[in-house]
């Protein structure tokens, strides 16, 4: 499998982000969420566009390629 490029990655993740902003804001379909629940679904989609960008060998906060990355690493858990 090829990874993607840092300009496919970012061209998914903005046509993600504007449908996930499209989805949030459709009352018919998000009636009943709290903001709680709404940040909730942002937080986990932030976190499966990390994965998605480091899937494809790229930093999500900084862009570079990992090996190049010097972004302060989160301590496992």
């Amino acid at each position: 499998m090829e990874t993607m490029t840092i300009f496919d990655l970012r061209s998914a993740y903005h046509t993600s982000l504007s449908n996930m902003r499209g989805w949030l804001l459709d009352n018919s379909l998000c009636r009943g969420l709290t903001q709680l629940d709404r940040l909730s679904i942002l937080d986990a989609w932030q976190q499966e566009m990390v994965e998605f960008f480091e899937r494809n060998g790229h930093c999500f906060a900084c862009n570079r390629r990992l090996e190049r990355c010097t972004c302060p690493k989160e301590p496992a858990c």
